[in-house]
């Protein structure tokens, strides 16, 4: 519901700290919420989560509407042909399979990263990730982080 709005979000990082992300949500997922701002993608997952309001001074956008802005073929592609027009288009994929952290971060594959747990901070480029776990790799050496709590 919160799709393309600016937030902040407060996650509990450890005993002593929080950490505050302000951002616009980009990604709505069934375990995650994946915020952008100019420089970063930030995935935050809901356990981590203490606190979430839209920021002070912007817009609150509607998504009320977007059920009715379809466009004809793709309206038609959705009735005839359901399966292939929404495997084909990730925007389709997201909208209707709510996906896990795990399966998201694997479409990033291969990008740099740094990852933040409540007692240590990782960085590298992301190998893969398997149902438990993120791999990470930084001049051939592998990080394994625990994707669950």
């Amino acid at each position: 519901m919160k799709r393309n709005q600016q937030v902040v979000i407060t996650s509990v990082c450890n005993e002593e700290a929080n950490v505050m992300t302000e951002g616009k949500v980009s990604t709505i997922g069934r375990d995650f919420v994946m915020v952008t701002n100019l420089k970063k993608r930030i995935w935050i997952p809901y356990a981590a989560i203490e606190s979430a309001t839209i920021s002070f001074g912007y817009p609150t956008y509607s998504d009320s509407q977007q059920h009715f802005i379809y466009d004809n073929q793709l309206q038609q592609k959705l009735v005839l042909q359901f399966g292939d027009t929404v495997t084909k288009r990730e925007e389709l994929v997201r909208q209707f399979f709510e996906e896990s952290l795990q399966t998201n971060l694997q479409t990033w594959k291969g990008v740099w990263v740094e990852v933040r747990t409540s007692k240590n901070f990782y960085f590298g480029k992301m190998k893969k990730t398997t149902k438990k776990e993120l791999i990470l790799t930084f001049f051939n050496k592998e990080e394994e982080i625990r994707l669950s709590v």
